[in-house]
């Protein structure tokens, strides 16, 4: 999920000139405009305050995802995700059918306004993500609807205490400096999917991520793999690391384990293996492995995750494309997998 400012400028232009897109890039509220060049510095994270915008750096992300049963008893994947960066926002949201194996809603939205520092109530035309009072993190909501009336609801609140990866939350992202980084990696999720006019009550487990920093034009960036693991027994597992022009291992990698007893552990020495066979989706210029070994001998983690649907790949306007598939662990443990990958470079 690094390389999403790098077309932001381009899309803002589009905004402002009035050129035609999918869009509605309506939203209201105050437009800041920078009043330094000089870019800021990662500082340690300290939550619940860095929960809100952080607006100086050069890209940042409020990400959520996860699996969904339906009251039809239908199995969905969700992804919703707001991106701000070059002084705007762009948010997607996708859903997808497990058991029909389609995507069953998608909507892409951009807005020319950038957030405010700490805001944490974020609007980017008919899509909305906003932190909620209560507990010690609170709770996200996500609300998006397309002009057909179809629509997404969530209510999504913490079970676990919040990752802070790398060094107090700060990691390295390539060549382009530190990044604040923390997850809230296994959320209680409620609401309502709507579907041809139909509301569908759904519930199941969501994963939130949260970055920000300066590396929006870091060339070693712009491709990854990410895994974010919830075992059935309670321990969550991170993983990334970045890929090279090739499409492989870059070498730079990182990941978190959450043990069910409240242990985190930073990870650095670990494998990523795609074991399955591979699948070039409608749309990708790559392709991307449906099935995949994650190996972190240390923490005698030895897992095998599968894509849970072939039609799993998010094309996008204004951010590059990539995979983002809900995947079951087939072996080595119980539990599911939320899967990224990137191997597409941003169309200007």
């Amino acid at each position: 999920m690094s390389a999403a400012a790098v077309c932001l400028a381009t899309a803002a232009a589009a905004a402002t000139t009035g050129s035609t897109t999918t869009t509605r890039p309506t939203v209201t509220g105050p437009t800041t405009t920078p009043t330094t060049t000089t870019p800021p510095t990662v500082q340690p994270v300290t939550l619940p305050a860095d929960q809100g915008a952080h607006p100086g750096f050069g890209i940042e992300w409020w990400y959520t995802t996860g699996t969904l049963t339906g009251a039809n008893h239908r199995p969905y994947f969700w992804f919703a995700t707001i991106w701000s960066a070059m002084g705007g926002l762009v948010a997607r949201v996708n859903v997808v059918d497990l058991r029909a194996n389609r995507v069953v809603l998608s909507d892409s939205y951009l807005s020319t306004t950038a957030p405010t520092p700490g805001q944490t109530q974020l609007a980017v035309g008919a899509f909305t993500l906003g932190l909620q009072p209560g507990g010690t993190l609170g709770r996200w909501d996500v609300d998006a609807s397309t002009p057909a009336g179809d629509g997404l609801k969530l209510d999504l609140i913490p079970r676990q205490p919040a990752m802070l990866h790398g060094h107090d939350g700060i990691i390295q992202q390539g060549t382009g400096g530190p990044a604040g980084y923390y997850s809230l990696p296994r959320l209680a999720t409620r609401g309502t999917l709507t579907l041809n006019g139909k509301a569908i009550g759904v519930s199941g487990l969501g994963w939130f991520d949260h970055q920000w920093g300066n590396f929006e034009t870091n060339a070693g960036a712009l491709k990854w793999n990410w895994f974010a693991c919830q075992y059935k027994n309670g321990t969550d597992l991170m993983l990334y690391q970045f890929l090279n022009q090739a499409n492989r291992p870059s070498g730079l990698q990182s990941g978190t384990i959450l043990t069910n007893g409240g242990g985190v552990k930073q990870l650095t020495r670990f494998t990523i293996t795609p074991v399955g066979p591979s699948i070039r989706p409608a749309g990708a210029k790559a392709s991307y492995p449906l099935a995949w070994e994650l190996r972190v001998p240390a923490d005698k983690v030895d897992i095998t995750i599968r894509a849970r649907a072939r039609n799993q790949f998010i094309t996008n306007q204004f951010v590059p494309s990539f995979w983002e598939a809900a995947s079951e662990i087939t072996s080595g443990a119980t539990g599911t997998c939320t899967v990224e990958s990137s191997r597409e470079l941003p169309a200007m």
